[in-house]
């Protein structure tokens, strides 16, 4: 018995070492092609490589998904690929290329065929054997499926609509008026904030003005009124808990939920209590005023906003 399972491990090892062996070597021996067909070499850096100055524009964004690398065709053909498209196709498959709601006619920027498509191959067969009828020669088949790709290109993730994230768009947020955030500083912030302490050289902290935008909106910083330490409910916030006999406590909130409320006491004691009807639970929001302030800055344009924006980033 023993002899026999030593038998069956030496051959798995075996095997193993000969499997090995053949991966290092970069894998089994290809079989020569048929006659008549010349060997299918790939191209060297591949269909999104960049082609240098002198040749197509790259697809919607570099790296990624085959329809946001794939080289786009050239201007001529993709005008002549849309105006067969909107002529044979937008019908039934609608202009933006989503079908129909009632699933009849599939929505391109999803479908396999079109993704899978390399140079119009799947797409021709699809053509030729449309129902109904759509004749039209191999190039023009091929202009139809250049065009699908180039909105492709532009689409968001998991098929949405195209446009939705717009490629080789630089945001400049820095739009507003120094001079006017200024005065709007002084008036809303600084009774919180002062540029000689907590915000003093403000605007050298961020990497960017989009950053430093979003951190004194959202008071996302503890410069800007955060700091908290989070969690469901405002944890870590200072709460007061009056119970039904109109007593208090206050604290630090620890937990709050649908059945318990747990605080710190000043001392250091931690309180654990059930929700009644009668307890009433006020939990401070250290943003509180951060976030009236952003409210009473509010405008359509969000001129203010960008306004104050560039203010702070000349605070360096």
């Amino acid at each position: 018995m023993h002899t026999h399972l030593r038998l069956i491990a030496t051959g798995v090892v075996a095997v193993a070492a000969m499997t090995g062996m053949t991966l290092a070597q970069g894998g089994p021996p290809q079989a020569p092609p048929p006659a008549g067909q010349n060997p299918t070499t790939p191209p060297a850096a591949g269909r999104g490589a960049d082609q240098g100055p002198g040749g197509q524009g790259g697809g919607g964004r570099r790296g990624g998904f085959t329809q946001y690398t794939r080289p786009l065709a050239s201007a001529d053909v993709l005008a002549r690929g849309k105006a067969l498209y909107d002529t044979n196709c937008a019908t039934c498959h609608s202009v933006d290329l989503r079908g129909t709601a009632d699933g009849r006619n599939p929505n391109l920027l999803r479908s396999g065929t079109a993704l899978a498509d390399k140079k119009g191959e799947l797409i021709a067969a699809a053509i030729a054997k449309h129902a109904p009828p759509i004749t039209l020669i191999e190039a023009d088949a091929v202009a139809v499926a250049e065009y699908i790709h180039s909105i492709h290109a532009t689409m968001g993730g998991q098929g949405s609509p195209p446009g939705r994230n717009p490629t080789n768009v630089t945001l400049n947020l820095l739009v507003g008026d120094p001079a006017v955030g200024q005065t709007i500083f002084q008036a809303a912030c600084t009774t919180c904030h002062s540029l000689t302490g907590d915000l003093k050289g403000i605007g050298s902290k961020y990497a960017d003005a989009r950053a430093l935008q979003n951190a004194w909106v959202a008071g996302s910083s503890g410069r800007f009124g955060g700091g908290g330490r989070g969690g469901g409910g405002g944890a870590g916030n200072p709460v007061v808990v009056t119970l039904a006999d109109g007593s208090k406590l206050q604290g630090t909130l620890v937990r709050k939920d649908d059945w318990l409320v747990i605080l710190t006491l000043a001392d250091g004691t931690r309180k654990s209590m059930a929700r009644t009807p009668g307890m009433k639970i006020d939990v401070a929001d250290p943003q509180g005023s951060h976030k009236k302030m952003v409210l009473e800055l509010d405008d359509p344009d969000n001129k203010k906003m960008h306004d104050v924006t560039a203010y702070l980033w000349t605070v360096k």
